[in-house]
């Protein structure tokens, strides 16, 4: 099969890159450090000449980037057009389960929208431009849980664990697919034509709550499994003052506010399809953690 991968320089991209070739499949780069930018349409035109599938990770996460809504939204409407225009078969677009927000109980695939960040309003928005050529090409769309892995956002809460109280009482769920398990749905969704015109959450099985997932870092980290606590109450005006302090740090209000969100989704739907993760968040902190010392 042909692919074409927006972002296969990122963190998710690298791995699903590499994967796809390993399977035998001829995969197409595209990234900036590829000499290809999705903001411009002549690239975009010739990136999807003679492939089948496009998968379209390319976004920017990073709040504090200008290019946020340019890449996430522009970016993705420009790759849609070229696809439908080049005759590309399929479109698997990676969007995320914050478009959902802050939810009642377990979110599934039928949840309404209710984004808060500019990020999770901008893969909403982005989402919406893919469903308009649903009747041009076949559309997949994931929405996966918080990626864990052994990256730089990883690292930051890592490193905040070990020297700040968890504000709140941590008792809230928080459901996340490590990193193999996303690139595995991607390969899954990508070889299977049952997942054409679909939408599926990713997550692991079960979730665990912040309280644990703190426990679970200082365990992988050699210290005491003892979690000092802060009202959040009293969290909320600190994190302001980080906030002055240091604009781009993750003690902010905002990732506060994220901290005490209830991550519990529901995967039912894509098991129905065949496909099922393997790892868990408490393996998941051990690779990230065994990881992070060795680099």
């Amino acid at each position: 099969m042909r692919f074409l991968v927006t972002g296969s320089s990122g963190f998710i991209g690298k791995r699903l890159v590499a994967k796809l070739r390993k399977k035998g499949h001829w995969v197409k780069e595209f990234d900036l450090d590829k000499g290809l930018d999705i903001l411009k349409e002549e690239d975009c035109r010739k990136a999807v000449q003679d492939i089948g599938t496009v998968i379209h990770l390319a976004a920017i996460l990073d709040e504090h980037s200008p290019a946020l809504w340019k890449v996430n939204v522009h970016g993705t409407e420009n790759i849609l057009k070229a696809a439908s225009e080049g005759k590309v078969e399929r479109f698997i677009h990676l969007s995320s389960v914050g478009v959902h927000g802050e939810q009642k109980g377990a979110v599934d695939e039928g949840s309404s929208f209710n984004p808060e960040t500019d990020y999770e309003k901008s893969k909403m928005e982005a989402e919406q431009k893919v469903q308009e050529y649903q009747e041009l090409m076949h559309i997949t769309i994931l929405r996966p849980a918080l990626v864990l892995g052994p990256n730089e956002y990883w690292k930051k809460i890592i490193k905040l664990i070990r020297k700040f109280p968890l504000p709140g009482n941590g008792k809230n769920k928080w459901q996340t697919i490590y990193i193999d398990d996303l690139v595995d749905a991607l390969v899954f969704c990508a070889e299977h034509k049952e997942t054409m015109d679909e939408t599926f959450i990713l997550a692991e099985e079960k979730g665990i709550t912040l309280e644990e997932l703190c426990i679970e870092i200082k365990k992988a980290l050699g210290l005491k499994p003892k979690l000092m606590k802060l009202p959040f109450w009293l969290g909320k005006p600190l994190a302001y003052i980080f906030l002055v302090l240091s604009p781009k740090s993750l003690i902010t209000p905002q990732h506060l506010d994220r901290l005490a969100r209830n991550r519990e989704y529901s995967i039912a739907k894509i098991r129905k399809f065949g496909w099922k993760p393997k790892w868990n968040t408490k393996e998941g902190l051990k690779e990230i953690v065994k990881a992070l010392k060795e680099a």
